[in-house]
């Protein structure tokens, strides 16, 4: 029965339908523990204002978000974790209308910007747009706009998967600070395969910048583990210290003012309001302070990569990492072969090894500042991505007025290395027909070897979620994926088994 000849009867059962899923699911955003009632209702009072005030631009629909298509629709790190097993996963079912997508996030207010674009009717390439704008904010020390990246992409409906790399580069005149590619890279991803309106990805992101959001459990430790860093930066300080002195911890409300008035450039003129203009000419000026060469020359001049990606055998299916041009995509290949029937103790060794046997240093595991994500939509569309800033919070310097922090440049001899261990990956049948998984690692090489070993076992979504479980990842060097053994819409969500990111569901709208 379609839309328009539904009976009265009809139209009455679903939106009781549609309301029993609403008080289902309201209020239930994150699940923090050991807590006091009154301070997690004063938390999740904040984040949802400041998400509601995301919903209510002017760059899209105006509908609420927090319709879901299964239980309460997210799931976090936590909750992953206190299940312990498999069963029980939240699955949506392969028929069921309502499904709009599903994506995975180290944090999750970046997650739930993904569900809002969703049930707007975006589709992955917007989704994942929308998540790495909104860790550009919440989950800085990772997902700066001075970094860069890689991401996978499957358009629904296809047979192949292509490779953007918009990794950070050496400016030409060399130098500690690095040519930033996140901007261009995910701008190039929207403008290929995205549906919504550019401002409708961004301009999430810039109110939460602008409004507030409290400090999740995954940024907190982020944070923490970033101290020395931020205390080094008299700007990291204001903005990620509180007027005591202490670091940002959980459910304290950081504001970021100057990055929300970068994005609006971002959002109102593209590219060229990051890679041009004012933002530019003061990135060149703060990087000349800090004895730096970047140049209006380098900014401008920057361009993504775009290539098939590899396509390897995954027994049953077909598994696609990033072009073997990109030294993530030869990173990846030579490990995928190299992990072959390994226990998940072996992992974070032979991960080591295959690094080192590429040239890195024996000492490769640390944290290098990266962070991983993926989202899929209701029609077959995939994105993986994952970014870096080769070292948490890169080189720890703010360019004043844009509250961008420059990564690290990719000629340091270790972090420089971050981009290699970049894993974004898409496994679908044998023919590239029907996605089945879309996932992604990063960090050191235990993060690659990690959403590897849970590709190899995606035949099932109880083999998958036992494989990451098992595996080396953590909270410095993630793993991830969305698992769809039936295809897209019958996904089950595998979050960082020891980080507190989440994963969500959408639903469509107007079914």
């Amino acid at each position: 029965m379609t839309k328009d000849n539904r009976t009265p009867r009809t139209e009455t059962r679903r939106k009781a339908q549609m309301e029993a899923r609403r008080k289902r699911n309201a209020g239930l955003w994150f699940n923090y523990e050991n807590r006091g009632r009154g301070r997690l209702r004063s938390g999740v009072a904040v984040l949802a204002l400041a998400l509601g005030l995301a919903a209510c631009g002017t760059d899209g629909p105006r509908d609420p978000i927090g319709l879901t298509a299964v239980s309460h629709g997210v799931e976090t790190g936590q909750e992953r974790r206190d299940r312990q097993t498999t069963a029980g996963v939240r699955e949506t079912d392969s028929t069921d209308p309502w499904f709009a997508g599903a994506a995975i996030a180290d944090e999750p207010a970046a997650a739930l910007l993904a569900r809002q674009v969703l049930e707007q009717g975006g589709n992955a390439a917007d989704a994942a747009a929308a998540i790495y704008f909104g860790l550009s904010v919440t989950y800085p020390a990772a997902a700066g706009l001075g970094g860069g990246g890689i991401c996978l992409v499957r358009k629904g409906g296809t047979a192949t998967v292509d490779t953007i790399s918009f990794l950070t580069r050496n400016p030409r005149g060399g130098g500690a600070i690095a040519v930033p590619g996140n901007v261009r890279g995910f701008a190039l991803l929207h403008a290929r395969y995205g549906s919504l309106p550019w401002g409708s990805v961004v301009g999430p992101a810039e109110r939460l910048a602008a409004t507030g959001s409290p400090v999740s459990r995954a940024t907190a430790r982020q944070l923490a583990a970033s101290s020395a860093t931020i205390g080094a930066s008299p700007a990291l300080r204001r903005i990620f210290m509180t007027p005591g002195g202490a670091i940002a911890s959980e459910l304290d409300v950081v504001t970021r003012f100057q990055l929300a008035a970068t994005l609006a450039q971002v959002r109102s003129q593209g590219v060229g309001g990051f890679y041009a203009g004012q933002t530019a000419n003061r990135l060149v000026d703060a990087a000349a302070a800090a004895g730096g060469t970047l140049s209006l020359d380098d900014l401008r001049d920057y361009r993504p990569d775009v290539a098939p990606a590899q396509s390897l055998n995954a027994g049953t299916g077909t598994l696609w990492l990033p072009a073997s041009s990109v030294g993530a995509g030869a990173y990846n290949a030579a490990l995928w072969s190299n992990i072959g029937d390994a226990s998940p103790a072996e992992l974070a060794e032979i991960a080591r090894r295959t690094a080192v046997g590429l040239g890195a240093p024996a000492d490769i595991d640390r944290d290098f500042g990266s962070t991983a994500f993926a989202a899929i939509d209701g029609k077959g569309g995939a994105v993986a991505c994952a970014v870096t800033m080769n070292g948490p919070f890169g080189t720890g310097r703010v360019a004043e007025g844009t509250g961008i922090v420059f990564a690290t440049a990719p000629a340091n001899a270790t972090l420089g290395l971050g981009s290699a261990f970049l894993a974004p990956v898409i496994v679908t049948g044998a023919n590239g027909e029907r996605l089945r998984f879309a996932g992604a690692g990063a960090g050191a090489p235990k993060g690659a070897a990690s959403i590897l070993y849970m590709a190899k076992n995606a035949a099932s979504t109880s083999s998958a979620f036992s494989a990451l479980e098992a595996s080396p990842a953590d909270a410095a060097s993630p793993a991830g994926a969305i698992v769809c053994t039936e295809g897209a819409g019958s996904c089950a969500l595998g979050i960082n088994p020891r980080g507190d990111g989440m994963g969500i569901t959408a639903v469509a709208s107007g079914s």
